[in-house]
């Protein structure tokens, strides 16, 4: 009688873990580097980008991640003199975004924006951009340079929950080498986001919601899905993400 107990037990065990509920993440606009970066059997992945219905989509979405790609269109935050700087632009995106980041906002869906997806974030919560860093701030920090390059960071939050979002950070490790390709940046950070980690120019680097605001909402101007599996940022972000969905 236990025997059959205990086998009946794990049958119903296994049967429901083979079974568990998918998570869904909704990239704003996906590409193979983040798909393999969130990949996941227990993990379903859309791209809001090629969706013909937001609205839906969103009503499932267990997590957001707004990704790297085109300037913003200065105009979402009050700056018309920054069009003469821009590059490629995409207003069919900044739409989608600020969409998607409203929703995470408004119902505390985990969030996480990387390069312009973090300008993205300070722009729809009221903060704005430099147009063009060499031309408004200098070249002290080479942010690209034909491509991709790699810099310094400092973790400069004194707030050990807001830097241990993003960093696997300790009070000797502060400083990190992370990869760089973008013209643009924070200048006026929103209220409520606050600064985590900076390069030597000053630019912020990443950036944590106030958790009074939203639980789990951060981003960096750095892409931890191009770092490699092998790099600590690039782990501790996706477990942190993870955990904070599954939760």
């Amino acid at each position: 009688m236990l025997y059959r107990l205990v086998f009946f037990l794990s049958f119903i065990f296994l049967f429901s873990c083979d079974h568990q509920e998918k998570k869904t993440i909704i990239l704003s606009k996906a590409s193979t580097n983040y798909i393999n970066w969130l990949v996941d059997d227990n993990i379903n992945i859309i791209n809001a980008y090629e969706s013909n219905n937001l609205d839906s989509i969103l009503l499932i979405a267990d997590g957001i991640v707004l990704t790297g790609g085109e300037d913003i269109n200065p105009l979402m935050y009050g700056d018309s003199s920054n069009l003469q700087l821009c590059e490629k632009m995409d207003f069919r995106r900044d739409t989608i975004e600020k969409k998607l980041f409203d929703f995470s906002l408004k119902n505390n869906i985990p969030f996480i924006g990387i390069c312009r997806g973090m300008q993205m974030m300070n722009v729809a919560h009221g903060g704005t951009l430099y147009g063009d860093i060499p031309s408004e701030i200098g070249d002290g920090v080479i942010h690209r340079n034909n491509g991709e390059v790699m810099h310094e960071i400092v973790v400069s939050c004194s707030n050990i929950l807001y830097a241990n979002m993003v960093f696997p950070y300790s009070l000797r490790d502060t400083i990190f080498t992370v990869n760089s390709w973008h013209h643009q940046g924070l200048k006026r950070i929103a209220n409520g986001i606050n600064v985590i980690a900076t390069s030597s120019d000053g630019l912020p680097e990443a950036v944590a919601m106030d958790t009074s605001i939203h639980s789990f909402m951060i981003g960096v101007q750095f892409h931890p899905e191009r770092l490699g599996g092998g790099n600590v940022i690039n782990r501790h972000m996706r477990s942190n993400f993870l955990h904070a969905i599954s939760n």
